[in-house]
């Protein structure tokens, strides 16, 4: 069973206050990273996604990455400074997504991702403006067999960098998403974001796609501290540096623990052409599916969406434990045992009274809130009204987002 994501208040005071001095975390256990001189080199993305140097120099270089076995995002923490006067590149190739990216499918298939095109479609990007969590380009999905073949151009990858000092860049960052023959199937562009105390620069970021299809591109800095003057495409969301670089423990997620009994590794949905759960003929209906949740309320609902296996049905699980940490079983009978199911699943909750005073009444007053997920997947989460229309991210208060451990801004 492969995995496929179908779809992820200031207050003022009258006295002026001094921003607080921004940390990347970065602990320096690899260094200072550096090369010059139009070398090229590739970096090896360690298991977590995340570089901790001490501080970046690329000087008339070029810098690529070696995907890790999740393909995740690239993430660069340096405790100094960043100076890129070379080029960094988080690009797809072909099929293949670059880091934090998802793959274009194959002919007739969907691309993988949350946006992943339809058969003959683009890939799309989804995710939080915030870009927290990060998150890359999704692929185009394969020839329809009518207006185009062949399979579907990957996703542009995602990279952050974050310094406690500066971020100097007069060099390119791109994370742009490809197209194998057809740029109908492209996939989408990528995520680009920098985030230091201070930015300057004129270097060029892309995100772009091949039809249109662009990607996120987010610039942070302390009040009065950027003096970016490069070009970005899209345009890039210039703003105030949100601490924010890796999801915390408060963020509210839903993971496909098991199916059948068998293990969903955290790597799951990423390769396509490859079977992610394989489950034996003999095994009886009902099949459990396992599913752990955080910072969800206990007593939520837990559904399931499944393509490939008509006829089939499920009994809602309802999550039990506490609110750090919670677990629900779906019971699923009739899955096709002789092809491919993707399944995705989503729980909606109400918004508790007890954050009242962060959701005012209105048009864009919050009702419910709606975590979804696939195997292997990042949750992604809406903001909905009481008529079930979701609302615009940009209309939700600071401080709602921050309960739900959702750092939008």
């Amino acid at each position: 069973m492969r995995g496929s994501l179908f779809f992820a208040l200031f207050i003022l005071v009258a006295a002026a206050t001094q921003a607080q001095t921004f940390s990347s975390g970065s602990t320096g256990a690899d260094g200072a990273a550096s090369c010059q001189n139009l070398s090229n080199v590739s970096l090896q993305v360690p298991p977590s996604g995340i570089f901790n140097f001490t501080t970046v120099t690329f000087e008339g270089c070029n810098v690529s990455f070696i995907p890790n076995q999740r393909n995740t995002p690239v993430v660069i923490l340096a405790q100094g400074n960043v100076v890129i006067n070379g080029s960094i590149f988080v690009n797809a190739s072909g099929q293949t997504p670059g880091p934090g990216g998802f793959s274009g499918g194959f002919h007739g298939q969907p691309g993988f991702g949350p946006g992943g095109g339809a058969p003959g479609q683009p890939g799309q990007w989804v995710g939080p403006i915030s870009l927290v969590p990060l998150i890359g380009g999704s692929g185009g999905g394969g020839g329809d067999g009518i207006n185009s073949g062949g399979p579907g151009g990957g996703g542009g990858g995602a990279i952050v960098i974050a310094s406690s000092t500066f971020i100097q860049c007069n060099g390119s960052i791109e994370g742009r998403g490809s197209f194998v023959n057809n740029s109908t199937l492209s996939g989408a562009g990528g995520a680009i974001r920098l985030v230091a105390n201070s930015i300057s620069g004129n270097c060029s970021l892309n995100a772009s796609g091949s039809s249109n299809n662009v990607g996120m591109v987010r610039i942070e800095a302390q009040s009065g501290q950027l003096s970016f003057t490069g070009s970005s495409i899209p345009s890039a969301l210039v703003t105030l540096l949100n601490p924010v670089i890796i999801p915390t423990s408060a963020t509210a997620s839903l993971v496909v623990a098991s199916i059948g009994g068998f293990p969903v590794l955290s790597d799951a949905g990423v390769r396509p052409g490859t079977v992610d759960v394989v489950l034996p003929r003999a095994l009886s209906d009902p099949i459990a599916v396992a599913v752990q949740a955080r910072n969800i309320p206990v007593g939520t609902q837990v559904n399931l969406n499944l393509s490939g296996s008509p006829g089939v049905t499920y009994t809602p699980g309802t999550l039990a434990g506490s609110l750090d940490i919670s677990t629900a079983t779906v019971l699923v009978s009739g899955l096709n045992r002789s092809g491919e199911t993707h399944l995705f699943l989503f729980a909606t909750f109400d918004v508790p009274q007890t954050v009242a005073l962060f959701n005012p009444a209105g048009p864009d007053h919050v009702e419910r809130v709606r975590l979804q997920a696939a195997p292997g997947q990042p949750s992604t989460m809406a903001f909905l009204r009481k008529d079930g229309s979701e609302i615009d991210l940009k209309k939700i208060p600071t401080r709602l987002l921050s309960y739900f451990g959702y750092a939008n801004r």
